[in-house]
């Protein structure tokens, strides 16, 4: 279970550790990607801020990260390093991982074999509290679901 930034995770980990009957864990190798002088702030804000770096990293998030931010490419080694831990773990087991759009985005792409860059092309947008599962399996990633629903529209 993630940490988010100013908070951990029982906010949005605890209504699931309830209904399971578990205790969420914390590891922070699933925090937000930290995105520097553009934490907070909206693309208009950040462009009146720093024009440049952010057409720079509108163009490529992986060569020109946010200033003073996270090189992506480390945020998503941090992450798959956790879900490796995870898989090995509990071989067998399913695990409900609950973290952020942008590091779930870069994982993704980390387990599949695609581009860190294309991560916005590829994994346009995931709304909150949807479920993307993913199974880890002798070495191989797999997705089986993107952005579903948590709970099916009736």
């Amino acid at each position: 279970m993630s940490p988010t930034r100013g908070g951990g995770p029982g906010p949005r980990a605890a209504p699931a550790g309830e209904a399971l009957g578990l205790t969420p864990r914390v590891d922070e190798r699933l925090s937000e990607v930290d995105f520097g002088r553009g934490e907070g702030l909206t693309r208009e804000e950040m462009r009146a801020r720093f024009p440049g770096e952010l057409d720079a990293f509108l163009d490529d998030p992986v060569a020109h990260h946010l200033p003073d931010g996270e090189d992506p490419r480390k945020a998503a080694t941090r992450a798959s390093a956790c879900l490796a831990d995870v898989a090995a773990e509990f071989p067998d087991g399913r695990v409900l991982v609950v973290a952020h759009s942008t590091l779930l985005r870069l994982t993704l792409c980390d387990q599949l074999g695609i581009p860190l860059s294309e991560y916005r092309r590829v994994f346009p947008h995931m709304d909150n509290g949807t479920l993307t599962e993913l199974r880890l399996r002798e070495g191989q990633s797999s997705l089986l679901r993107f952005n579903a629903p948590a709970h099916p529209t009736r």
